[in-house]
């Protein structure tokens, strides 16, 4: 009995010891259980954020994971795609029935090398191409917990795991569409520079270690008599006396890991000179030491022949319009040296032309006096007495043309003397339009002068400007109409009278306008108007007038350093205007 006892006790001692042993086995499953579900989860964390887009695919082809950068690679949203088919993401061959974990099962498995892109699509429709690689993801099933809430526990955490379930294919993209596009784009550059220019590679000591076949041939040279020993412009550039000092000068400023620009010589095979532009760029290491130069060379030697034919032309074209330009020049010095001596001698003989004129209208006078003395017929008196007064009319105006050729001759000349003092421009106009008040009565005009200026002292030649102004009064009551106005205004302005297009200072003065409401000026005779022996075609009519007048007011407003111009008046009739500067006498 005691025995039975005590064995009992055993037993249940050693059961006891094991009950311990497998609680004790249980918590360490546990622990161990839930380290491999929270590393479990850090993984699925890793590949969800991972910058490789990553799909998973179920055995049918459904999407069982869709991680961030898979969306940003193929635009699609993680819903749109999880437990689907997405035949759009990869174009497939009908014979996957759209299983596109298959066909990339196929692609990895059957493709030549890991650099060959596979063809994706974006959501928008635009193309992809990929890198991809794929592993399968199989496990068995585990159990790690005995009991039946752990166990539902452990299948709960495998559902959401996916990339642990059997069968499972699990891809990983990257995209390279701007990566192959810049490629292709470099190759095309480059297969283009090759066809359009010389490419040269040099080391750091400008030793070429590798040249294009376009350079080759351009220079008719083999690509041996380039590779290595000394730098490529001593062995066949073209020498001149810099050519040391310029190509020692270029070798530093390279060294210092500049780019260079210019143009280049060499000699060819034949030795020709044929001339490039030249580009060379140093290629840096980490310390910003060059290691190497590309130097790119474009042929200009036709370019060169032809600036140099076109210097050449445009030298003689030059030299053909500096010869004509010297015959001009000549000719117009001598045309100027006969105008002036022809003015001169005008000037000079002035007294001798003017005295008989004199002498006859006095004469004439005198006579016209003496024939109303005569004890004559009435009749043969009054047709003695027209003869001799169309003699003094005739003469007077002779006399008139020749006071306005010798007056324009001496200005021409220079022989021309002003009396420069200080006078009021109001007080010269307001002589004049007294003189003239007469004539506007006559012809039953308005004559009005009015300026708003209180000092109008001028330094001037005041009987020059007296004759200026009568000249324009007169033309301006002469060619208007009856019983319409002539305005005489004085203003003060500033004005650039250089004709250049670099004059710009403003010089102070008063300007004096004359303005009628008679015919006008033509806009194409403006600027003649003042040239000698014109008229306007508007006012050519028996009025009488040399064509001097204007053309003396305009020497005269010259000498004084000043400027005269006719306008039309928007109202009908002209405006003649001069600026008067304000000048000492040591300006003019």
């Amino acid at each position: 009995m005691s025995s039975d006892v005590s064995s009992l006790l055993s037993g249940r001692e050693k059961l006891v010891n094991e009950i311990n042993s497998l609680r004790k086995q249980n918590k360490e499953l546990s622990v161990v259980g839930f380290e491999l579900i929270s590393a479990q989860t850090k993984l699925q964390s890793l590949l969800h954020n991972a910058s490789d887009g990553i799909i998973t695919f179920s055995e049918d082809g459904l999407v069982e994971s869709f991680n961030i950068a898979a969306q940003n690679i193929f635009g699609y949203s993680e819903s749109e795609v999880i437990k689907r088919k997405i035949p759009d993401l990869i174009p497939c061959p009908d014979w996957v029935e759209d299983n596109v974990g298959a066909y990339i099962r196929y692609f990895v498995s059957s493709r030549a090398s890991a650099d060959i892109p596979l063809l994706g699509k974006h959501h928008s429709g635009s193309d992809i191409l990929l890198y991809v690689s794929a592993s399968e993801a199989s496990q068995e099933d585990v159990t790690l917990f005995g009991d039946d809430d752990n166990g539902a526990a452990e299948e709960d955490q495998q559902s959401a795991n996916p990339i642990l379930d059997s069968h499972n294919l699990v891809c990983f993209f990257r995209d390279v569409t701007l990566d192959k596009k810049l490629e292709k784009e470099l190759a095309d550059h480059k297969h283009a520079l090759d066809l359009a220019a010389g490419v040269v590679v040099m080391d750091k000591h400008f030793r070429v270690i590798d040249v294009n076949e376009v350079f080759c041939h351009v220079l008719g040279r083999n690509r041996n008599e380039f590779i290595g020993g000394e730098h490529i412009h001593t062995k066949f550039g073209c020498r001149d006396s810099n050519f040391e000092q310029d190509l020692n000068k270029r070798s530093r400023f390279l060294r210092e890991g500049n780019a260079w620009v210019g143009e280049t010589c060499f000699q060819n095979k034949q030795g020709a000179m044929l001339w490039f532009s030249e580009s060379t760029t140093p290629f840096l290491d980490e310390d910003n030491q060059p290691y190497q130069y590309l130097s790119i060379f474009f042929d200009i030697t036709d370019r060169k022949e032809y600036f140099k034919e076109l210097k050449h032309h445009r030298d003689q074209l030059q030299q053909l319009v500096d010869d004509q330009i010297s015959d001009i020049r000549h000719s117009r010095d001598i045309a100027e040296r006969a105008n002036f001596a022809k003015s001169e001698f005008l000037a000079n003989m002035s007294h001798e032309l003017r005295t008989p004129m004199h002498a006859i209208i006095s004469f004439a006078k005198l006579s016209l006096k003496q024939v109303n003395k005569l004890p004559n017929a009435e009749g043969n008196t009054e047709k003695l007495y027209r003869f001799i007064n169309n003699i003094i009319i005739s003469a007077e105006r002779l006399l008139i043309l020749l006071n306005d050729l010798l007056d324009l001759s001496k200005l021409e000349a220079g022989k021309e003397e002003l009396s420069l003092e200080r006078y009021s421009l109001s007080d010269i106009v307001s002589q004049i339009v007294e003189e003239n008040q007469g004539k506007v009565e006559e012809k039953k005009l308005h004559l009005q002068f009015n300026t708003e200026l209180e000092n109008t002292e001028i330094l001037c030649d005041k009987y020059k400007i007296l004759q200026v102004i009568t000249n324009l009064l007169g033309n301006a009551i002469k060619f208007s109409v009856e019983k319409t106005t002539i305005q005489i205004t004085i203003e003060q302005k500033q004005m650039v009278l250089g004709r250049r297009a670099t004059d710009t200072e403003k010089i102070d003065g008063l300007v004096c306008s004359v303005v009628d409401q008679g015919p006008g000026i033509p806009e194409q005779e403006l600027s003649k108007i003042f040239d000698k022996f014109i008229q306007s075609s508007k006012t050519k009519s028996g009025s009488g007038g040399t064509g001097l007048g204007l053309t003396i007011c305009k020497e005269i407003i010259a000498v004084h350093n000043g400027k005269i111009w006719a306008e039309n008046n928007p109202a009908g009739g002209a405006v003649f205007r001069f600026f008067l500067p304000y000048l000492t006498e040591e300006n003019v």
